[in-house]
């Protein structure tokens, strides 16, 4: 009896290793798309902006969820531009205030420089 417990503990134990190496290979092999968010802080209506916030949220929720990794956050105006520490929460972006027009220039530099970034304008939406 003492032989077949040891023999289905090593079992369970090689399974369970196994699992996790592979597990492992896979989190290695396929890691979640990365990008860059651009954000136009140009003047934009209120409801506008909010449905920039949503999707913002929407993204926010899939880096959450390890789904998706956000590099960097970028906001850009017609007076500059800034990288924000870290991941921000949707309220930060929610409660970010909008100003000025909108700069085409620097935000086709910014997608030139970032090829594989997201943006979101008021101007697209």
């Amino acid at each position: 009896m003492h032989k077949l417990n040891r023999k289905l503990l090593t079992t369970l134990g090689l399974g369970w290793l196994g699992f996790c190496l592979v597990g492992s290979a896979i989190a290695v092999a396929l890691p979640p798309t990365s990008i860059t968010i651009l954000i136009d802080r140009s003047f934009c209506p209120q409801d506008k902006w909010q449905a920039i916030a949503s999707t913002y949220n929407d993204l926010y929720q899939q880096h959450q969820n390890r789904d998706l990794q956000i590099k960097e956050v970028i906001v850009f105006g017609d007076l500059g531009q800034e990288i924000l520490s870290g991941v921000p929460s949707p309220d930060t972006i929610r409660s970010l205030n909008t100003y000025g027009r909108s700069n085409q220039e620097r935000q086709k530099q910014l997608q030139n420089s970032y090829p594989q970034a997201k943006l979101l304008s008021c101007q697209t939406t």
